[in-house]
């Protein structure tokens, strides 16, 4: 009987010394097996227009050979757009056997801000792109009455806080021109007076929004007068009341 009670402790000491043993050298083999059968064997790009697709990869840091569950996805989408202005978005997906993916959305020029004896390009969530000349600023909405504060590419477009309700309402009104398709017909947006912000539309209608609250509103009222009144030139006024005023204009908008 002592013998039994023996040989069982025997079985009990070993199955508590094998049970972690054993643990240790299953997550071994796992560890093993992802560090050597799921490394990044290759590297795609989609999406992306302007930059190249080695010079995307080079600037993620992802390489060939590193580990494909392992890699911070989160710090190479940042790096990318920290180099890359155009770049706003970075999706980074894993593809097993041993692919990374990744995919570019990029900015496009909407506006044109004026700063010093300089032009910046920005999109219309106001991240700015580019430093340019005026020549450069063809085909853009270009702004007239705000102040930026040192623009940086890649940034957010600033200004001064006391100028944070103008940069909303540029910004407001840049993502409801754009969002109808209208940016290329937009010229000369003029956010000097936030009451009274007015752009000139095809080069013959001058269009006065108001503030720049409620631009997706007014700028479907503008775009109804139009479709009313083919061929119109003169001057259309939505800032008032819900009511759109229009005076035709034999010499086009001024």
């Amino acid at each position: 009987m002592a013998g039994g009670s023996r040989k069982n402790g025997r079985r009990r000491r070993g199955a508590a010394v094998y049970t972690p043993v054993a643990a240790l050298l299953a997550l071994f083999i796992i560890i093993f097996g992802v560090s050597v059968f799921f490394r990044v064997e290759r590297i795609t790009v989609t999406g992306s227009m302007r930059y190249t697709e080695d010079e995307i990869i080079s600037a993620s840091g992802i390489e060939r050979g590193d580990n494909l569950f392992f890699m911070d996805r989160d710090a190479a989408a940042r790096r990318i757009t920290g180099a890359m202005p155009y770049v706003a978005v970075v999706r980074i997906e894993r593809r097993a056997p041993g692919t990374a993916v990744i995919e570019i959305t990029e900015s496009r020029a909407v506006a044109a801000v004026a700063e010093g004896g300089s032009y910046w390009k920005i999109d219309s969530g106001g991240r700015v792109l580019e430093r340019t000349d005026f020549a450069g600023t063809a085909g853009l909405i270009r702004v007239s009455g705000f102040s930026p504060r040192t623009p940086k590419e890649g940034g957010q477009l600033e200004t001064e806080e006391s100028y944070e309700t103008q940069r909303g309402f540029l910004l407001e009104v840049l993502s409801a021109i754009e969002s109808r398709g209208i940016a290329g017909d937009v010229s000369n947006l003029d956010i000097t007076n936030i009451s009274a912000i007015t752009f000139t539309y095809r080069g013959d209608v001058s269009v006065n929004l108001g503030g720049g609250d409620n631009a997706s509103f007014k700028l479907d009222k503008f775009l109804s007068e139009l479709e009313r009144e083919p061929g119109f030139r003169g001057r259309i006024d939505v800032s008032k009341d819900g009511r759109t005023y229009v005076n035709p204009d034999a010499d086009g908008a001024s």
